[in-house]
């Protein structure tokens, strides 16, 4: 029962420690950080600023201007995305 028990662990944590499936299917949201998973948002502000989000379908890091204020910024420099784990 030990034995069952630690292999059952094991085996969440090694499938918890994965953040992307390299296969063509989009990624599962569980697998992937909750960052990687939020959809930008320019905000309403007009300046023009690089932030960066994880497009799960390309599975890659990519830019999109942010206004300034509001909105939703995944990412700040793309070094914080392609630190998430999941570009690979």
């Amino acid at each position: 029962m030990k034995k069952t028990l630690l292999l059952l662990g094991a085996t969440v944590l090694l499938s918890s420690a994965t953040c992307c499936r390299k296969d063509n299917d989009i990624p599962e949201p569980a697998a992937l950080p909750a960052a990687c998973l939020l959809v930008p948002d320019q905000g309403m502000c007009n300046a023009a600023m690089v932030r960066y989000y994880f497009d799960p379908i390309e599975k890659k890091c990519k830019p999109f201007t942010w206004g300034g204020c509001n909105g939703v910024v995944p990412f700040v420099t793309l070094q914080e995305c392609l630190d998430c784990g999941c570009e690979r």
